[in-house]
């Protein structure tokens, strides 16, 4: 026996929605991101053979971490300070250099990760849970500071290869820290944000779960408009209206089974 078929109209609505969720990049607001090969490697720092100097350091200082995976307590802060204060000496002589604030940023979530990290289940926090706060305030400024760094300035935006790679890690970075905020508290009705000591508190320190979530999606959104290939799954994945569609077409599905 054939099988009735279903006529499904969609309104022009809901096929954008639903392009944007099964095929993000066909979606017409995505800013196009060009790759000029010609353009310096990095825009503040134009001396190809200093240039070559900075970056040998910090494959030195992630080289210090690499070479003692596996240690834990003092030692591992003590690893974990060599290679900070290397990344230290960079920034100090060149603090335009974005480079050396993203690496900076990904030795401090090495030492934690991120989850856990700007939560805590205990009132008032131990110190250990404001030592790792701390830690990652300092990685979230210093991403923003190499995004800011590194970001083309024009309305069009081209930027180098370099460039490219470099914000794409940053972008990655920033909505990891975030993402893994909205897992924490969700996960526990316990779980509170650590709301940092300084006087100019974060904007993020008054956030909601769904506040951590949405500023997730739209890093891993940037990510992925610089090439980042986890960005670009992340985003489509925590996209509040993706995760929607995905209910709703599993819900369809289910019901067309059943009917069949």
């Amino acid at each position: 026996m054939t099988k009735p078929q279903i006529a499904l109209t969609l309104t022009t609505s809901d096929a954008k929605v639903l392009d944007a969720v099964f095929d993000p990049e066909s979606a017409p607001e995505a800013p196009r991101i060009t790759v000029d090969p010609s353009l310096p490697s990095d825009p503040h720092i134009r001396d190809a053979q200093l240039l070559a100097r900075l970056r040998e350091q910090e494959i030195a200082a992630v080289k210090i971490i690499e070479a003692c995976p596996s240690q834990d307590g003092d030692a591992k802060r003590e690893t974990y300070r060599k290679a900070l204060e290397i990344l230290d000496a960079v920034i100090e002589e060149q603090p335009m250099y974005a480079s050396a604030w993203n690496n900076r940023a990904q030795i401090r979530r090495w030492m934690y990760g991120d989850r856990g990290t700007l939560t805590t289940a205990s009132i008032p926090a131990s110190e250990e849970a404001l030592e790792i706060r701390a830690t990652l305030v300092q990685a979230l400024k210093e991403l923003d500071t190499a995004i800011a760094l590194a970001s083309p300035a024009s309305r069009e935006p081209a930027v180098s290869p370099s460039q490219k790679k470099l914000l794409a890690q940053a972008w990655t970075q920033r909505a990891a820290i975030f993402w893994g905020v909205a897992k924490d508290l969700g996960s526990s009705e316990r779980s509170v944000i650590v709301v940092p000591d300084e006087a100019e508190q974060p904007t993020w320190s008054k956030w909601t779960r769904v506040d951590f979530e949405e500023e997730g999606s739209r890093c891993f959104f940037m990510a992925g408009l610089y090439g980042s290939e986890v960005g670009r799954a992340m985003a489509v994945l925590s996209n509040p209206t993706a995760k929607l569609c995905g209910s709703i077409v599993k819900e369809a599905m289910k019901r067309e089974r059943c009917g069949s």
